[in-house]
């Protein structure tokens, strides 16, 4: 049945015309304290809405929250997705991981390809000489449970009563380290005073094992990891000796620099980490983190209900459950200061929001009930804002609630949670110095923390460095880029134009387009044809052929500009649906650059349609400073959606030719909520190449539990990735697999060596017919803290003087036992760049040092979305798209997290997309 066309503005013949709560009993007493004791039921109230929440609306909610903190609302990068492969069911994982032995990968040299140079790293060396054999670890039990807080208070109080002449290295939470065995000890009852607040506590140490320390210094190599721990807490308490300070994992942090955004402060501090390289050395590099600033709540209240950022943050009468959702949000895991009207100051930890102060009842002693705002007007307080909600705070058995305008923040709240958006932005721009500022900066912080005064450091013998280690390093020749014709351009500072050169490949018919603006309220339609005539004109360049551009035959955007999130909806079901009927071969769609238009788009044109899309953002469209560059980096993404080979690599060197046989190059990546998200699963994405440049893949995505690292189903992704490379090249499989999987931590290596190539190779042996694979595995590693600086002659980048891309760096600092490397291959944008950490856990193909670091390296110029070498390889990023692109799909759904695979069966791609368009998510 033909489909009905959807109503909008559109010029052309072919295209579309246009209760009950509990509340706790109140106290008498000349002190306004905070009300406090038995629930009864709260009457309903039609008044405000912090109290009504619904099971299933706080579910949504908190998953469309999630989901936007980790993909970003109408986010102009366009995430990548799945393949159409059955998803196998999520089974837990075997436990018996403690009897894997991690056998790694030894080098079978180093390599010496390129330039030698020296760069300095911002380790420090550590004299151990003087370290003793041994260190005994001791269990600490602190009752009752309390925060890190109150814990490091107790033990500082108990060690000053119990032990005062004992240096302990503690790391404020259960282990304890000392130099000499202490004697048995019953528990020992401390009292202490903080916040106000006097509690007592009862502290027990208990010898949990004699640490060998030797180890160290090039001893038993599986007996390291107990005795680097040990060393970690010994120099996390050099910071412990200034009261300023605040301790967070691995870094410590001074007073904040500045106010950024949503009501955050910019604090600024120092990481510190062990690495074990062919020594021990301490790495140390700046720290930033945004800190809840130490506000009235109210100021919270009034900048999260502003629509736009140039609104007044004024407060609200009343709280809608979107504004109450945010809020609670902002406020989980905090602690607030409570000054009543008689001014005695209470901190209390927040626990969640409860009915206005104007209908929450309570019941007095008496046995009559009475609101909050009542109790506070007969304590000689008025309430100024009775119609918002009350907190609900202190013990979650206790009913403690407050009135917001009677709370601050508590400042220096260090939280194990997502930044907002506006403060990562501000963050990564206030932070981002040239290379030789922040090694300035580093040293000062070096001086302030001052390790070689620190009496625990000393006790345990140990001595630090006062610069940075020189290191040696070698800058390799980056590949050739290879276009149409078989012409040639050789990238310099790790970028290359290709403004004028032809595509390799390109779809050889005319190809049918149309823009589709949901941004019309701000893009007009003269930059919308300015636009489309760019596009066109530069696809031409590039040997595309497209449709030529007119605003009459290629322009649509809707009647309604201002639609709400169920139009938006329909409108786009209807669009696509009638762009599908008229054999459009993709869309590009002009996007705002607030709310979730990507996510809803996304949804509809690759899960129920099957039309491929582009998205743009308005001021993009708008550009006027570079509107080519913005153009071309648009075509890039449009002829590898289109099945076209934008650029393919070539040796520098033709004599030793990067890919000599038939190669499968594999990414896998998972994508984790954050630690508050609790609702949401985790992503998996992997993504597999298919032609024989290295160019083309095919996208896999699938949830799976929270925080799970190891890949569920693995061996079922390989054969449908090991089919498809097989049917793309006249039935040959590959000679070998390169798979490079980013996010496993060095702790993980064993675990994912003992799933995940063990799922290779089971997918490997169940082809047909029977065939030898070499596999070689590659984690790939970011989040470190190693940052190289240039030597005295060494090359520096012009921008932030950074070492220049094709910098390697494969001994002194990596472990000797190991195959690993690290490579800085791009250019940093600003600030100083940070090299990716290469270790190779398992490799049937022998690959030498040098030709692994320079296919690697090749890689990064693989990426189809730009002209320039990236951080790392294209399949690794493309991986990070895929399971990004994963949570696109689920962005506003409502998810059963105890039937996830049932979740993933209903997460299909159209096969228009997946089996026909597969670089349909770069």
């Amino acid at each position: 049945m033909e489909s009905a066309k959807p109503k909008g503005n559109h010029r052309g013949k072919k295209k579309p015309q246009s209760g009950d709560q509990d509340v706790p009993e109140g106290t008498s007493g000349q002190t306004a304290g905070p009300p406090q004791g038995q629930q009864q039921k709260q009457q309903k109230s039609g008044q405000g809405g912090g109290g009504k929440y619904k099971q299933k609306q706080l579910l949504k909610q908190q998953q469309q929250q999630d989901l936007q903190q980790q993909t970003g609302e109408g986010t102009q990068i366009l995430l990548p997705t799945t393949s159409n492969a059955p998803t196998p069911p999520s089974q837990p994982i075997e436990k018996s991981l403690a009897k894997v032995k991690l056998d790694l990968v030894r080098p079978k040299n180093y390599g010496v390809a390129g330039t030698p140079v020296k760069l300095e790293v911002n380790y420090l060396a550590l004299n151990l000489d003087k370290l003793p054999a041994k260190a005994y670890h001791y269990d600490v039990d602190i009752q009752p449970a309390a925060s890190r807080k109150w814990q490091r208070a107790c033990f500082s109080r108990f060690r000053a009563e119990a032990l005062p002449n004992r240096l302990i290295a503690y790391d404020g939470h259960k282990n304890a380290y000392t130099m000499q065995p202490m004697d048995p000890m019953d528990k020992v009852g401390v009292a202490v005073s903080l916040d106000n607040r006097e509690r007592r506590f009862t502290v027990r140490m208990k010898l949990a094992k004699v640490v060998d320390l030797r180890s160290l210094k090039g001893g038993n190599e599986h007996n390291q990891a107990p005795a680097k721990q040990c060393l970690e807490v010994v120099f996390g308490t050099a910071s412990d000796r200034d009261p300023r300070l605040i301790r967070f994992k691995r870094s410590c942090y001074f007073a904040p620099l500045k106010r950024i955004k949503r009501n955050h402060e910019l604090w600024y501090g120092l990481h510190q980490s062990l690495i074990l390289g062919s020594k021990l050395f301490l790495n140390i590099d700046v720290a930033h983190k945004a800190f809840p600033s130490g506000v009235p709540v109210l100021d919270v209240v009034g900048d999260l209900a502003r629509r736009r950022w140039n609104d007044s943050p004024n407060v609200p009468e009343r709280i809608d459950d979107t504004l109450a959702f945010k809020l609670h949000n902002f406020l989980k895991g905090l602690e607030v200061s409570y000054t009543g009207p008689s001014s005695v100051k209470k901190v209390f930890k927040y626990n969640s929001l409860r009915g206005p102060a104007s209908s929450q009842l309570f019941k007095r002693e008496d046995g009559t009930k009475m609101t909050l705002a009542a109790y506070f007007t007969q304590q000689g307080y008025r309430l100024r804002h009775p119609e918002l909600p009350v907190m609900h705070v202190g013990s979650t058995v206790r009913n403690i609630m407050l009135p917001m305008e009677l709370c601050q923040i508590l400042p220096g709240q260090a939280l194990n949670k997502k930044h907002p958006d506006e403060c990562t932005a501000q963050i990564i721009k206030r932070a981002a110095t040239d290379a030789p500022t922040r090694k300035r900066k580093i040293m000062e912080l070096r001086d302030q923390i001052s390790y070689s005064n620190c009496p625990i450091i000393k006790e345990f013998g140990i001595g630090v460095g006062k610069d940075f280690e020189v290191i040696d390093g070698r800058i390799i020749a980056p590949p050739l880029i290879e276009y149409k014709n078989r012409r040639t351009v050789l990238p310099e500072h790790g970028q290359w134009s290709g403004d004028n050169e032809g595509f390799i490949t390109s779809n050889q018919r005319e190809l049918r387009w149309i823009i589709l603006n949901l941004d019309s309220y701000n893009t007009r339609q003269s930059d919308v044809d300015s636009f489309g005539n760019n596009v066109f004109n530069e696809s031409r360049k590039k040997g595309m052929q497209l449709e030529p551009f007119s605003m009459q035959n290629n322009y649509y955007e809707p009647r309604n500009t201002r639609m709400n999130m169920k139009q938006l909806e329909t409108e786009l079901e209807n669009s696509l649906g009638y762009f599908k009927k008229q054999q459009l071969d993709f869309v590009i769609v002009v996007i705002p650059g607030i709310g979730d238009h990507y996510s809803r788009l996304k949804q509809k044109a690759e899960l129920v349609v099957g039309v491929l899309t582009s998205c743009v953002k308005g001021n993009t469209v708008k550009n006027t400073r570079s509107p080519l560059t913005v153009v071309n980096n648009i075509l890039l993404k449009i002829n590898g959606k289109t099945n076209g080979t934008n650029h393919v690599v070539q040796s520098p060197d033709p004599k030793i030719p990067l890919i000599k046989k038939r190669i499968m190059f594999v990414g896998a990546d998972v994508t984790h909520p954050s630690p508050e998200q609790s609702t949401i699963p985790s992503v998996v994405g992997v993504v597999a190449s298919f032609d024989r440049n290295g160019f083309r893949y095919k996208p896999h995505f699938q949830l799976q539990d929270p925080k799970e690292e190891m890949i569920h189903g693995l061996e079922a992704i390989m054969q449908a990735m090991l089919n498809n490379y097989k049917n793309e090249n006249n039935q040959q499989l590959p000679e070998m697999i390169l798979y490079y999987r980013d996010g496993v931590s060095d702790g993980q290596f064993s675990q994912v060596l003992d799933i995940e190539l063990n799922a290779i190779n089971r997918a490997v042996a169940a082809m047909n017919p029977p065939s030898k694979i070499n596999v070689t595995f590659v984690v790939v590693q970011k989040r470190h803290h190693t940052r190289f600086f240039p030597g005295p002659k060494c090359p520096k980048e012009v921008r932030n003087q950074n070492v220049p891309p094709g910098t390697i760096v494969d001994r002194y600092i990596t472990t000797p036992k190991h195959f690993q490397f690290f490579l800085t291959s791009h250019i940093a944008v600003q600030g100083v760049a940070k090299p990716s950490k290469y270790t190779v856990l398992h490799d049937d193909e022998q690959w030498d040092p040098d030709r692994l670091q320079a296919i690697t390296y090749a890689l990064c110029h693989m990426y189809a979305r730009c002209n320039r070498s990236v951080s790392y390889p294209a399949p690794t990023y493309y991986a990070h798209w895929a399971a990004a692109r994963g949570k696109v799909y689920i962005q506003g759904r409502t998810l059963n997290m105890a039937e996830l695979d049932r979740e993933n069966s209903l997460l299909r791609i159209r096969p228009e997309i997946i089996e026909e368009r597969s670089m349909f998510f770069i």
